[in-house]
């Protein structure tokens, strides 16, 4: 809260300027006394106030400037009062202020008490609001000469300033937020992709060779259930393939089976007689078996028709097409009443409440990979990156000799359907160790050539731009890891009509009225 020389408006300076000029040659310049200002923050309010050298028995006027930061607005109520406290000890002075000329506005007018040091302090008294904000020690003087040498020698403004008036934060959105070391995740950023789980993708194609029919055709993104049914087939049947034709044969097998058994009862018990020889009884069995034989093989066909047409949802001769998984339709090959042959894909199926980010972690960072705690995904278009909650981590533990990558994959839900099947972007990779560093809210940061910034408020009405490194996010903070200090203040709302003012900095200002 060190007192500043300030520069007061251009108009008044031409006007000096002008009237300097036009004087007799000769003549002592008229020097015009040096302003002061300075800056306090509590956690209730902000004070600017701009005020002449102390000179001892002189009389003050000081321009108060007070801000609610509940919400960045002028104060319109109450009065202020300034109370020097002697350093040496003794009773404070203290200067009575006068209710608000305007918002936020108010006047303090006094007698400067003698020379001397003195701890001096600026009270608020309003309905809402009582607080104090300590200036800590100014130097009274005896005489004007010194008063003015002492506030020449003050540290002057930094040139690449810009004014911001108070008048114009209090009509503006604006507000501002002090630095502070937070504990923050640090994270590794590498490139991901977002693709189906293990058995999150089917494909339904033709059983058999036939015409596809359907009531109608589902639309792609088309979110179907597992087992829902997509259509049918009617197959392309040969002769005696339909089950009737089946049918048939397993009666023919089974007849021909009885036969050759009957025939192998009667060799046997005519060899027995002696009445034929054992190679008849020998041809009989062999008969037998290749009977059976034909029989299990008919038999098997017929089941496993059977079997297809009950899994498939079928009736007579047609095949119902299933969806296998529950997901949506991405792909639709399918035409109404077109003949396909066997294997043909049909309808294409993905699971999207469940995906997979596929990470390529650079090779240096793949020891902290299995660190990882959280998973955010950042993708072009989408302003904030998408918290993620991995429940399955997998890794091969082989580095990828193309991209000299570990590709890692995360399972994650995906309930709302914000993530994409095949979408491309960054995965955040968060590690379960926090770091100290100074951090401000993302609003504070801006960008310039793909440099971050921030708007730093170096007194009431002064901002200065500064550049940053920014060390890592965490949510909606921002670690920094140079260009800030805690303590600083940084603009958090309206830093584009502070950056605004910044390019209209050449013009002259209107300043203030008192």
């Amino acid at each position: 809260m060190t007192p500043h020389t300030t520069t007061r408006c251009a108009t008044a300076l031409l006007a000096l300027m002008i009237l300097g000029g036009c004087g007799r040659r000769g003549e002592p310049e008229v020097k015009t006394p040096p302003t002061l200002d300075v800056t306090s923050w509590t956690t209730k309010s902000e004070l600017f106030m701009e005020y002449p050298p102390f000179v001892a028995g002189r009389t003050a006027r000081f321009a108060v400037h007070l801000t609610q930061l509940a919400d960045f607005k002028a104060l319109n109520a109450g009065t202020p009062s300034i109370e020097f406290l002697p350093e040496a000890g003794g009773a404070p002075v203290v200067l009575a202020g006068t209710p608000p000329l305007r918002p936020g506005a108010f006047r303090v007018e006094g007698t400067i008490p003698p020379a001397g040091r003195y701890r001096w302090t600026l009270k608020v008294d309003a309905p809402n609001l009582s607080d104090r904000h300590d200036l800590g020690v100014a130097t009274v003087f005896a005489d004007e000469a010194a008063a003015n040498a002492d506030a020449e020698k003050q540290h002057t403004e930094d040139p690449s300033a810009i004014a911001y008036l108070k008048e114009q934060q209090w009509t503006n959105v604006f507000a501002t937020v002090q630095v502070r070391e937070s504990e923050l995740r640090t994270a590794v950023r590498a490139p991901a992709t977002i693709a189906p789980v293990a058995g999150g993708e089917a494909i339904v194609s033709a059983p058999a060779a036939g015409r596809f029919a359907a009531e109608s055709l589902p639309n792609v993104g088309a979110a179907i259930g597992a087992g829902q049914q997509l259509g049918r087939l009617e197959p392309r049947l040969g002769a005696g393939e339909d089950r009737a034709g089946l049918g048939l044969e397993v009666t023919q097998a089974e007849v021909s089976l009885e036969a050759a058994t009957a025939e192998q009862t009667r060799a046997e018990r005519l060899l027995a007689e002696r009445a034929v020889p054992a190679r008849r009884v020998e041809d009989a069995r062999r008969a037998v078996t290749a009977a059976q034989a034909r029989v299990q093989t008919a038999r098997a066909r017929l089941a496993q028709r059977d079997e297809t047409l009950r899994t498939g949802g079928g009736a007579g001769n047609a095949f119902l097409l299933r969806s296998p998984i529950e997901g949506r339709v991405v792909e639709v090959f399918a035409t109404l009443g077109a003949s396909f042959e066997e294997g043909a894909p049909l309808f294409r199926v993905v699971r999207t409440d469940r995906v997979e980010v596929r990470v390529h972690v650079p090779a240096s960072d793949a020891p902290t990979v299995r660190q990882t705690s959280d998973l955010a995904f950042e993708t072009p278009g989408v302003a904030e990156p998408i918290p993620l909650r991995p429940q399955r981590v997998h890794d091969s533990g082989v580095i990828d000799p193309k991209t000299a990558a570990l590709p890692v994959v995360f399972e994650v839900d995906n309930a709302g359907g914000r993530l994409l099947i095949g979408q491309t972007g960054s995965a955040l990779l968060y590690k379960r160790e926090r770091r100290s560093m100074p951090a401000v809210p993302k609003a504070a940061v801006l960008t310039e050539a793909g440099r971050p910034y921030v708007w730093i408020q170096v007194g009431g009405e002064r901002f200065v731009r500064r550049y940053i490194e920014v060390a890592g996010r965490d949510g909606d903070i921002v670690g920094v890891a140079s260009g800030l200090r805690s303590g600083d203040r940084v603009v958090v709302r309206g830093a584009y009509d502070v950056q605004l003012a910044s390019a209209a900095k050449g013009l002259a200002a209107e300043g203030h009225v008192h």
